[in-house]
């Protein structure tokens, strides 16, 4: 039994090893250039490039199958500020946490509102804040959080530019 666990472990990496070399060796099939010579691509060269010479990511793009996802850096939105100015203003409710404890009395009132949260740490010091349209609400939620005496300010979200 010891004589084979001795043989198996080995076995088994120089598989996975092959395996790992077979598969690189097939998604890499273009052959490789020598160093210092420039590439044989067609558009170094200005001429287009044919169909089976087309890299990986031409040959995604060109596919009408979109079951494939390219990742994402950045994403950029533009929104249209002249249609929001005649809604509604959104409130900001802010608390300045100094245990663990008010963290936990405030998750189990924002759990049974059902209001969504962020936690914004700087250093030692935690503020949860809470966004919200309806301010008849969050000045509620102040009321309750007295009785946990935990202090919380409401005031107008002003967005920045």
């Amino acid at each position: 039994m010891q004589r084979i666990a001795y043989w198996l472990f080995p076995l088994i990496a120089v598989a996975v090893a092959i395996f790992i070399i077979v598969f690189m060796i097939q998604i890499n099939s273009a052959p490789p250039s020598a160093k210092g010579e420039p590439s044989s691509s067609g558009e170094e060269r200005g001429t287009p490039v044919k169909e089976g010479e087309a890299g990986w990511l031409e040959r995604f793009s060109s596919e009408e199958d979109k079951s494939h996802l390219y990742p994402l850096n950045e994403l950029t939105l533009e929104l249209d500020t002249l249609s929001a100015q005649g809604e509604e203003v959104s409130f900001r409710l802010s608390v300045p946490l100094k245990n663990d404890y008010e963290l936990f009395c405030l998750k189990q009132e924002l759990k049974k509102r059902d209001f969504p949260y962020f936690l914004q740490k700087e250093g030692d010091d935690m503020t949860l804040l809470v966004d919200s349209n309806n301010q008849s609400e969050l000045e509620s939620l102040v009321t309750k959080l007295k009785t946990y005496q935990i202090m919380a300010t409401v005031s107008p979200l002003i967005e920045e530019k």
